[in-house]
């Protein structure tokens, strides 16, 4: 592989051990793929900070990185964690122990130490990053959250590759990573189309559509998506969903993705009946424990579609109905009077963390959770929990016993 002299001297140790050790780790994953040189990135994100996630190793190598010097050269922000870092109680069904948090809390401050942004969401393009380093079609970034990797490379049009979070944390270390993949024009040209023009789709839709195509979709390029989607968080979840259900790294949406169309005629796969019949299969037929919104992290617009299906009925809900957002998002609807108005109605908020990167249900009972989205849908399940999934209007009137 080629390294610029910089590059090198990183290389040889020249800037510490932890520069040293984390540009040998991103040229040996790049030379395994073909990859011919490193680019540099405007934005890392790394994923894999919450304890119930990473564990105590991963704690132990965080902590170890910070202690040998690290530092982060390019602006990088972090995911979750496992707790809302302000109230530890704020999930039900998780057992948060004074351990776990002293060591989610050592995590947290070894990522301070190496000069990241504590934002602790999965949905940064819902913060003011973007804005703050200009983030526009084109520009090189490494996220390691596999929802925002999908939503970047489709609907913002930034390039970034799946990096997990040792690899991007490596590239926030050195600010590098290996071109290939989604970096190169050629590797984000579709060849397969899949089509579910039944109806524009809402989020919980949007969210089965993507665990279709992921479950069904072998071609390293990207699949094309002819859908309507109804709103910003459909494809949010649609994001999600492929992440979750799968190993995709971008989707192309005419109308949304800002690159050109491909050209050619494309093999299709219809996909209205099978996705009408999942989603019928996985709506609501119970009063659940708990209506979960927020996975990934909730926008202003879901709040404010919550409120307005919350409006339509008098009294509390017969369900726990959960939030779960990044901080910025609570005080952007702090400050409008929006958590005041949900909470009067019996709506909680988590911040910093949500349930599926937290000790939610790990133990103990297992509440029926009703969800908008897949990837809770997804994950939930793997623990046991009786999980449904639908859109918000259905889930309120399910939190409401209709």
């Amino acid at each position: 592989m080629y390294l610029t002299r910089e590059e090198e001297r990183m290389f040889d140790g020249y800037y510490g051990e932890a520069v040293s050790l984390a540009i040998r780790v991103i040229v040996k994953v790049g030379e395994a793929l073909g990859a011919e040189r490193l680019i540099r990135v405007k934005h890392v994100h790394v994923s894999g900070a919450s304890y119930s996630t990473v564990g105590e190793a991963g704690r132990r190598f965080i902590v170890d990185l910070a202690g040998k010097g690290a530092k982060f050269r390019v602006y990088t922000t972090v995911n979750p964690v496992g707790m809302d870092t302000e109230d530890p109680n704020a999930i039900p069904y998780a057992i948060i122990t004074r351990e776990y948090i002293r060591g989610q809390n050592d995590i947290i401050n070894a990522f301070k130490a190496m000069g990241a942004d504590l934002i602790l969401t999965c949905t940064p393009y819902y913060t003011y990053i973007p804005d703050k380093l200009g983030l526009s079609v084109g520009d090189h970034v490494a996220w390691g959250e596999s929802s925002a990797v999908v939503y970047g490379n489709s609907v913002m049009g930034v390039r970034t590759n799946r990096e997990g979070g040792p690899l991007a944390l490596m590239a926030g270390i050195t600010g590098r990573t290996y071109y290939y993949g989604m970096h190169i024009d050629s590797f984000r040209i579709p060849t397969i189309r899949y089509v579910a023009r039944r109806k524009p789709l809402d989020e919980a839709e949007a969210g089965i559509l993507g665990e279709l195509i992921a479950t069904i979709h072998d071609d390293e390029k990207p699949p094309l998506i002819e859908a309507v989607f109804t709103s910003d968080p459909a494809l949010r979840e649609l994001s999600a969903a492929l992440g979750a259900a799968g190993s995709i790294a971008m989707a192309y949406i005419p109308g949304v993705t800002p690159e050109k169309p491909p050209q050619g005629r494309l093999e299709s796969i219809e996909l209205d009946e099978e996705l009408k019949r999942v989603v019928e299969e996985r709506a609501p037929n119970e009063t659940p424990d708990i209506v979960f919104v927020g996975c990934p992290h909730a926008s202003m617009s879901d709040l404010e579609m919550l409120k307005l299906e919350m409006k339509k009925y008098s009294g509390r809900p017969k369900s726990k109905i959960l939030v779960s957002t990044s901080r910025h998002v609570y005080l952007e609807a702090l400050s409008k009077g929006l958590v005041g108005e949900l909470e009067s109605m019996g709506v909680s908020f988590i911040r910093d963390s949500c349930l599926i990167v937290s000790p939610f249900a790990r133990r103990g009972v297992k509440p029926v959770v009703a969800t908008n989205s897949f990837k809770a849908y997804f994950y939930l399940r793997k623990r046991g929990v009786p999980v449904y999934i639908a859109g918000i209007p259905r889930l309120v009137r399910a939190s409401y016993g209709g």
